[in-house]
């Protein structure tokens, strides 16, 4: 199935985020083929961190570039903007928005809808608001009456969590106790009435302040001067202020953003949104354990209300924040914007002396808004877990259901690696496998020393005591060839799962969780694979790597593509029943017995399959068995060997 995705994707937005899920989302459907057209978003600024992630996604834009030039035909559009943009791409078209943030929706946003073929928002309060628009008008022909509503269902899912490693972030704030507000400096935000009522509430108190994370256009040196004018503009008038003020301006990774949640010198969130489609800094200040005080009113109640039981076992919605008062009145005419923010629509005008009231709260009983917002943290990173939104997602926009495993359900994973000549790589390798997300829990890593000239065991020695229960060493007299090696760990092995790790290959952090999810849900495939990016530099990890996108892109499984290629390579996973069935690597191969033991298995019925995702970062080790310049003509012998063995050899599908 072809997906084509719009939206703006590489923008640092709300609505970058958005679509950012959404191709995550489509990510974790093997047969889906994801094109994107990336859009600009206002004057945003842009993602800039080299990562995986950002490397797919250029490489999508460039295949959907080439598309264009082909005369497209997609299967389905799912387009992440604004309503006014959405149009008909493809035969199903859906639109995913983050809705609005006022009473009313514009009628061009009801056009727009009911051209979809389904709609996906993000909070009870944005499909509430599609749903109780409705215009009243008169055909001008007939002279009847008639009504403009939405008539497309409209279905709920929300961002997930992140989680993320603390850095260290040198605030350079004085005061011990800080609230914090997240936002852009514009009309809808009400920055302004947040900085000034916080300085009247506790403007003879040096003790406190507000640290002001904002922007108006970007992270430019003139975007902060202009903050910086602004805030010094609306300070001007409290010259006897003790309470301190601090602008924070630029650009932050998302793990910064999280560390600055969770820093010690940050006690509250504060919010006076006039209304928000489900308020994003307020999500993660929320599921990073961080206190919230907010207007009472629009999206971000879906996740600062927790559901309770009262005494007789009901259960209802409960308030874990710190609740501003407001009162609906019609949007300012500044914020009104044609065909979006209708100047007949209302959002909440926040209550002066309700905030002042709720700021002197937790500041004077921080310990139970700590309280309530560490249940609230719980349920969140329970409720909104990034397998379960994907899911949804996938369920809700195109009726496919994704199976959750849970890690716990994993069987057990055996980590096959030959110790040779590793000293350059032994340290960064061991490093590197301990740090996969299931190794402590179920990985058992085999490391056999083929009585390597090398000093690699001093730091295995490290490992083996730091791992005691994850980690078998034996060292042996004599080189058995890497097969052989092979051979061993797979008779020592002690989990369900088989998988090679190469001393000077990396893996993706999660890349042994993905390959044993997938081969646990395809009962009747015995190995998994994935593609995997090329470096020619050693000992780059996957999150900083010089790639540039460059990888090994093997084709899908089939008996005739594995005679051409051996796509399983340096990233295969397998079941130890395999071995049972067909036997063992062939050990008088140097260098493509892997390959000739796959031929071998699938020609007798065994299935493979291709994980969608690149998992692992492969080194184009100039003195490595398989690259080695020197190694070649023995080399080439062995493959065309072993592939006029089972040239001939069919199977049947």
């Amino acid at each position: 199935m072809k997906v084509l995705v719009r939206g703006p994707a590489l923008t640092r937005t709300g609505y970058g985020e958005h679509c950012r899920f959404v191709l995550r989302a489509l990510r974790q459907a093997d047969d889906l083929d994801i094109y994107l057209i990336p859009v600009n978003w206002g004057e945003s600024t842009w993602i800039w961190e080299e990562n995986e992630e950002r490397r797919w996604l250029d490489e999508i834009i460039k295949k959907t570039a080439l598309y264009q030039q082909q005369s497209p035909q997609y299967d389905v559009s799912i387009q992440v903007t604004i309503p006014n943009e959405w149009q008909r791409m493809a035969p199903v078209n859906i639109g995913v928005t983050a809705g609005i943030e006022t009473t009313r929706v514009a009628p061009v946003w009801i056009h727009k809808a009911n051209e979809m073929d389904k709609i996906i928002t993000i909070s009870e309060h944005s499909k509430q608001t599609f749903i109780n628009t409705v215009y009243e008008g008169v055909d001008p022909n007939s002279g009847q009456k008639g009504y403009l509503k939405c008539v497309k269902d409209i279905d709920i899912v929300h961002y997930p969590v992140k989680h993320f490693e603390p850095v260290d972030l040198d605030l350079n704030v004085s005061t011990k106790f800080n609230f914090l507000t997240v936002a852009q400096w514009g009309p809808r935000k009400n920055i302004e009435n947040t900085i000034t009522w916080f300085v009247e509430e506790f403007i003879d108190n040096p003790n406190v302040g507000l640290v002001v994370k904002t922007f108006a256009r970007g992270g430019s040196i003139i975007d902060r001067l202009d903050a910086n004018s602004k805030l010094t503009h609306l300070l001007k008038k409290y010259s006897n202020r003790q309470c301190k003020v601090y602008l924070l301006h630029g650009d932050m990774t998302d793990q910064e953003m999280h560390s600055l949640y969770a820093h010690k010198q940050i006690q509250c969130l504060v919010s006076l949104t006039h209304g928000e489609g489900f308020g994003l800094p307020l999500f993660e200040a929320a599921y990073s354990g961080l206190p919230v005080l907010a207007t009472d009113w629009s999206g971000h109640l879906d996740f600062l209300y927790k559901p309770v039981k009262d005494k007789k076992g009901k259960e209802k919605l409960r308030a874990h924040f710190a609740k501003v008062d407001f009162n609906l009145q019609p949007v300012a005419q500044s914020a009104v914007w044609d065909g979006v923010v209708e100047k007949d629509s209302m959002w909440a005008y926040p209550q002066q002396g309700s905030y002042k009231m709720k700021l002197r709260e937790v500041y004077k009983d921080l310990g139970r808004f700590k309280s309530s917002a560490k249940k609230l943290q719980k349920w969140i990173l329970n409720t909104f877990t990034k397998e379960e939104q994907y899911a949804q997602f996938l369920l809700k926009s195109l009726n496919k259901k994704l199976i959750n495993v849970n890690t716990k359900d994993l069987p057990k994973i055996s980590i096959i690696t030959s110790v040779f000549n590793g000293d350059e790589f032994i340290r960064p390798f061991l490093e590197d496998v301990t740090r996969q997300t299931v190794f402590e829990e179920k990985c058992e890593l085999i490391l056999i020393n083929a009585n390597s000239p090398g000093n690699e065991e001093k730091v295995i020695n490290e490992y083996v005591e730091k791992y005691p229960n994850n980690i078998v060493y034996k060292k042996l007299d004599k080189d058995p060839g890497i097969y052989g090696v092979w051979n061993m760990a797979v008779e020592i092995a002690t989990g369900e799962y088989l998988t090679n790790a190469n001393l000077d290959d990396r893996k993706a952090p999660d890349a042994l969780e993905k390959h044993a999810k997938e081969l646990f849900v395809a009962e009747d495939v015995d190995l998994v694979y994935a593609d995997m990016l090329i470096t020619d530099k050693p000992n780059e990890t996957w999150e900083n790597n010089s790639s540039n996108g460059r990888k090994y892109n093997f084709p899908e499984y089939s008996f005739n593509n594995l005679k051409m290629v051996n796509m399983p390579h340096a990233s295969p996973m397998w079941r130890k029943s395999l071995h049972n069935s067909y036997g063992l690597f062939d050990s008088k191969y140097k260098s493509a017995g892997d390959w000739e033991m796959w031929l071998r298995a699938a020609a007798q019925g065994s299935k493979f399959m291709k994980v969608k995702t690149p998992l692992g970062l492969y080194y184009f080790n100039p003195t490595g068995i398989s690259t080695n310049p020197e190694n070649f003509s023995w080399k080439r012998e062995e493959e065309q060997e072993i592939y006029s063995k089972y040239e001939e050899t069919e199977i049947e599908l």
